[in-house]
């Protein structure tokens, strides 16, 4: 029959990578359709029947996306397309949060995802760290620092966006300031949350033989390890900033790790950030910091290598997008507390001007963000008209040569 499909030859000529191409973008245009929608019932998160519809849409649009970038994790799209709009509590459960796609060994957040701004008490810090919380992708301080010192490509292989993610590893370096963090602010996660070794320990001797079997399953099971100098110096330090008057009660003006949802009025992108104080006047937002100098110069070197002007306007932003901006602009203290004897306390506030630069290099992170949310690309270093690129001295190291070739200690002439 004239209408019949000569199937021979469709096969003969079938490409099947260009038929796979195809399909997800099928499936991605599908996605990006529901998402569309699930932005209109976003606009009406007051009443409880529209935050269900746009769940449920952001459901299919989310399970469109990976089933776009042929991930076998992923949920299959089409059972969504036949589900009713409200969504059922199965559905609820089966919701594609960023631990359906990582290794098995990934934390997978305990609570519901979050659907819209505010402020809340009960997030663990580590799952706060670990997953996406957010029903659609959030970015933190940190992650904005990442794009803007590195590039967007270092934060999606880091971040939940990344099915195939390396597991977070809490280097030895830093258990040190978690600990000073936990015994200020989270009064019995300290010691109790952290395995400390015994007094002496030396792994190296058979003697120590059942300790080092335990600080091995305490590793493997993600607990922070100590040494007992550590654990001492921890103590010392806390006990400095607990005998700082002004330090003390920045600290105990409000409540300890409250994780704040806010979303960027540019990009509609969400931001989340955990103030280690949310004081209850909220116009000074504390940080703790420790640090080899609190002396000014040195700590002014550490503030901007490390980006603590991006994190305090980030903070201050989140808030003020919560909670309203104050009569009295916010301002955010850092409380250096130096991890060598005697352990010296220096308070410092960022001013204005640092906060505004920071503030302009997340606009510029967030939008780079959301490019990369809108688009699926996320680009690394380009080396594309570039492969080999020319590497200078600092400006430093130029200038100081000079200066010793213009005092005759050295001679350009060899």
């Amino acid at each position: 029959m004239s209408g019949d499909i000569d199937w021979r030859e469709r096969i003969e000529g079938f490409d099947a990578n260009e038929a796979l191409t195809e399909s997800r973008i099928l499936w991605l245009k599908l996605g990006v359709m529901f998402r569309d929608v699930a932005e209109g019932f976003s606009d009406f998160l007051e009443s409880p029947r529209s935050a269900d519809e746009a769940m449920a849409w952001a459901a299919r649009a989310e399970a469109c996306f990976w089933r776009a970038t042929g991930d076998a994790n992923a949920i299959d799209a089409g059972r969504f397309l036949d589900q009713p709009a409200t969504p059922t509590t199965d559905m609820e459960n089966e919701l594609p949060r960023a631990g359906s796609v990582v290794e098995p060994a990934e934390k997978v957040g305990k609570g519901p995802l979050i659907t819209k701004p505010g402020a809340y008490p009960d997030i663990d810090g580590d799952e706060y760290h670990a997953v996406e919380i957010c029903a659609s992708p959030s970015i933190s301080s940190t992650g904005l620092k990442t794009i803007e010192s590195q590039t967007p490509f270092h934060y999606w292989y880091q971040s939940p966006l990344n099915p195939n993610r390396p597991l977070r590893e809490q280097k030895a370096h830093f258990n040190v300031g978690k600990g000073v963090h936990d015994l200020l602010l989270l009064q019995g996660l300290f010691p109790n949350n952290y395995f400390i070794l015994p007094e002496g320990y030396d792994g190296r001797l058979k003697k120590w033989a059942d300790a080092k079997d335990e600080k091995a399953e305490a590793e493997a099971s993600g607990v922070p390890i100590l040494t007992f100098p550590q654990y001492r110096m921890i103590e010392a330090m806390a006990e400095q900033v607990e005998k700082d008057e002004l330090a003390k009660a920045l600290l105990i003006s409000g409540t300890p790790e409250m994780t704040v949802i806010a979303k960027d009025p540019a990009t509609g992108v969400f931001m989340r950030a955990r103030p280690d104080v949310l004081p209850e006047m909220m116009d000074i937002l504390p940080d703790i910091k420790t640090t080899i100098s609190a002396h000014p110069m040195e700590f002014e070197k550490q503030a901007t290598k490390l980006g603590y002007f991006q994190s305090a306007a980030h903070y201050i932003d989140c808030v003020d997008l919560v909670f309203g901006e104050p009569a009295k602009k916010r301002r955010f203290v850092l409380i250096a507390v130096e991890k060598e004897p005697p352990h010296l306390v220096q308070i410092y506030q960022l001013d204005d001007e640092a906060i505004q630069m920071g503030r302009m290099l997340n606009r510029r992170a967030l939008n780079i963000f959301a490019e990369c949310l809108k688009t699926g690309v996320w680009p690394a270093y380009s080396r594309a008209e570039n492969p080999v690129l020319h590497l200078h001295l600092s400006r430093w190291k130029h200038g100081e040569i000079n200066q010793r070739v213009d005092s005759g200690e050295l001679s350009w002439e060899q």
